[in-house]
């Protein structure tokens, strides 16, 4: 799980589930190379296919590969996410007949022009079912493609929430000092994948505005992406080294949402950020941007706070409301803790994903 975003983490859990499903016989096939998520995979039985196309000028051998696989191995249903060379590979499955039933979830609220959006759309007019993640994305897709309403299904993501806990203030300082943090400040915190959409420089012009209040303040950012150097230039440029952790990739999520008191998001698109539940379920306050999904995850009050991602000042006065506060920040945080417990459980989002592909199948 170091590197893998919620689409993949999503996936895993949902093959591995249908695994254990006398009825369902799922199979992993990677375009690319299966990486960390094929490893994880193998190793619970799941079978891994590896097509190995390296770059663009290799669709078309890859292509012929996947066709002759799936004439071998026919399989009864094609799921994939917003991979562009997925979605173009699957629409072209689905019109030569191919395979006869295609699911995409998306996962996202970015849309695209030209080629790109060209695949995009051809994929979502060839599935048989559109999965969204919260009635807030649903009706985003509904309006970009004027979908009918039964094209679509709502799915929402969920955690393993037996992993995530709060922990008491001995804990936190403790386990801040050993990562090299200092144990009583108001500490400030993400776990991402350094992606363009994620706005970190964004999160660091929030983190200059809440230290220059005074507050005694430090901000870890855990993860990493080809954002790095930009997140780097804009902590640099700031004057912020002193007050920023960027310790890398981890396994361990739920260890550092224990040692935060609030998480912060400054994304600019988002679709259902799994990273928000896992703080959540901490029992964190959060600060987020009021896009696409965070809505149906965050209630603004009452879990956290949410502002428009060119917000910068009222997502700053925001953290500086809950540093002054831990009243408010303890109740919060326990609102969010039993919001993310109630809704937001990964055994109810595989048994729903389970029960959709039966349906699809069914359905001819």
């Amino acid at each position: 799980m170091r590197n893998m975003g919620g689409a993949e983490r999503v996936n895993r859990a949902v093959l591995e589930y249908l695994g254990q499903q006398p009825e369902f016989a799922p199979r992993a096939i990677f375009l690319k190379n299966a990486g960390e998520l094929g490893h994880l995979l193998a190793n619970q039985g799941v079978p891994i296919v590896e097509l190995g196309i390296q770059r663009r000028t290799e669709f078309l051998r890859g292509l012929r590969r996947l066709i002759q696989h799936l004439r071998e191995q026919p399989v009864d249903l094609l799921f994939t996410a917003e991979d562009k060379i997925c979605m173009a590979s699957a629409t072209i499955l689905r019109r030569l007949r191919i395979v006869s039933r295609y699911v995409i979830c998306f996962h996202g609220t970015r849309t695209w022009r030209g080629f790109i959006g060209a695949i995009h759309a051809s994929a979502v007019r060839a599935a048989d079912m559109l999965v969204a993640l919260s009635p807030r994305h649903k009706l985003f897709w509904q309006q970009h493609y004027g979908l009918p309403e039964q094209k679509l299904v709502i799915i929402s993501n969920g955690i393993p929430l037996h992993k995530f806990r709060p922990f008491s203030n001995s804990e936190k300082a403790a386990l801040r000092r050993h990562h090299g943090l200092a144990p009583d400040q108001f500490t400030v915190g993400l776990i991402a994948f350094f992606k363009d959409s994620k706005n970190l420089p964004g999160f660091v012009q929030v983190a200059k505005q809440v230290i220059d209040t005074g507050i005694k303040a430090q901000f870890v950012l855990v993860g990493d992406g080809p954002e790095r150097k930009a997140l780097d230039t804009a902590i640099t440029a700031m004057r912020l080294e002193a007050q920023f952790h960027l310790p890398g990739l981890t396994d361990s999520p739920e260890t550092w949402y224990g040692m935060f008191d609030c998480a912060l998001m400054t994304s600019l698109t988002e679709a259902f950020p799994i990273t928000l539940i896992e703080a959540m379920a901490c029992g964190l306050p959060v600060v987020a941007t009021d896009i696409a999904g965070i809505p149906d995850i965050v209630v603004h009050g009452e879990t956290g706070f949410l502002a428009s991602p060119s917000e910068i000042d009222k997502l700053a006065q925001y953290v500086v409301q809950l540093a002054r506060n831990p009243e408010l920040r303890q109740r919060m945080g326990e609102a969010g803790r039993r919001r993310a417990l109630a809704e937001f459980d990964v055994n109810v989002m595989v048994e729903r994903y389970a029960r959709m592909f039966r349906e699809v199948v069914e359905r001819k």
